[in-house]
C-alpha cells in the first residue's frame, strides 16, 4: 500500500466529518496532506458515504463503518494483514 492511498483513506474519512460539520472541509484537507485534485476527489467520495449514513435508521456509527469499509476497499488492493 502507498502513502498515497493512506493519505485518500485519511481524506476520505476526514471529509466524512467536514460533511457532517463537525469540522471544515479546509481542516480535512489538512489532516489529509492531500493537493487540491486528490483532495476533491476524497472529498467527492466521502459525500456519498455521508448521505448513506446520516438518512440511516438506528445505528448511524454501523453504518459509518459499514459505507467507509466499502469505499476503501480499492485503496486497500493488495495489502496483506
Amino acid at each position: 500500500m502507498s502513502k498515497e492511498n493512506i493519505k485518500i483513506m485519511t481524506g476520505i474519512f476526514a471529509s466524512v466529518f467536514a460533511h457532517a460539520g463537525h469540522i471544515s472541509k479546509e481542516e480535512a484537507k489538512e489532516i489529509s496532506g492531500l493537493g487540491d485534485h486528490d483532495f476533491d476527489q476524497a472529498y467527492l467520495e466521502a459525500s456519498g458515504i455521508a448521505d448513506k449514513f446520516m438518512d440511516a435508521e438506528g445505528e448511524k456509527m454501523d453504518k459509518f463503518m459499514e459505507h467507509f469499509g466499502a469505499k476503501i476497499e480499492k485503496y486497500m488492493d493488495g495489502y496483506r494483514w
